[in-house]
């Protein structure tokens, strides 16, 4: 059992090479993962008084947020049209292996990406200290929800990367108003802060304000355990929906 595990291992991290070497500079991937998490931020920040402890927080969970969920989206519609994604099962290759392996592939795209933006903001905004091992939570835990997240909306029967991000943008958008990125938790109404607390989003910011010197508003183990139960739940939920969709074809 441990060889089958290892060697499903193998080839999803095969899967996640060829999608970072393929997928990463498709326009979906650069305009939702890139380009649009920095215009967002500098549209609500630009003007505005805000202390430099919230914008890098901010800043990073924006990109690791957007840029991790965009390349499942991009990737697997594009191979469903190339007939290439049937192919890996065929392989063969068991879906699990093929859902980690793309999940895996957003999750070091959204690491990138979300460096990145951590780079920039310290050198713009700078940080009062910083705490390595809450930083490293804030950054890999998220990636990979955020990442499977995409992974299961993808699992939507289309050919068109479009179609596949349309529906994901009315979920990822609302959550960027709820999650104390641009208002804080504390100044939200009572309903609002238990759908913040609902949120993946408001835990990958409140892990990253540890990380860059600030306080957490839920606590980090509470923030670990949210974004843990995201992971398995989107993972869950990408394995059923795209079993369900290859038995109706």
């Amino acid at each position: 059992m441990s060889a089958l595990r290892l060697s499903e291992l193998r080839r999803a991290l095969a899967i996640a090479e060829k999608d970072i070497r393929v997928y990463y500079l498709r326009p979906p991937a650069v305009m939702f993962g890139v380009l649009f998490p920095f215009t967002l931020f500098l549209s609500f920040t630009l003007g505005r008084e805000v202390s430099p402890d919230r914008l890098v927080p901010m800043l990073v969970a924006q990109t690791v947020f957007w840029a991790s969920s965009s390349i499942g989206p991009t990737s697997i519609p594009m191979e469903r049209r190339m007939h290439t994604f049937e192919r890996y099962l065929t392989a063969p290759v068991s879906l699990l292996a093929v859902l980690v392996g793309k999940a895996l592939a957003g999750a070091v795209f959204g690491l990138f990406i979300s460096l990145v933006g951590l780079v920039a903001g310290l050198f713009a905004f700078g940080s009062t200290s910083i705490n390595p091992a809450a930083l490293l939570l804030g950054l890999l835990l998220p990636s990979l929800a955020f990442s499977m997240m995409g992974i299961m909306f993808a699992s939507i029967p289309t050919e068109n990367p479009g179609d596949v991000m349309m529906p994901l943008n009315f979920i990822r958008i609302p959550l960027m108003f709820i999650s104390g990125i641009f208002i804080p938790i504390e100044q939200l109404p009572a309903v609002a802060q238990y759908a913040a607390f609902a949120s993946p989003l408001t835990h990958a910011l409140d892990i990253l304000r540890v990380g860059l010197g600030g306080s957490s508003y839920f606590g980090i183990p509470v923030n670990v355990a949210v974004l843990v139960f995201y992971t398995g739940l989107f993972t869950y939920m990408g394995l059923l929906f795209h079993r369900k969709n290859m038995e109706k074809e």
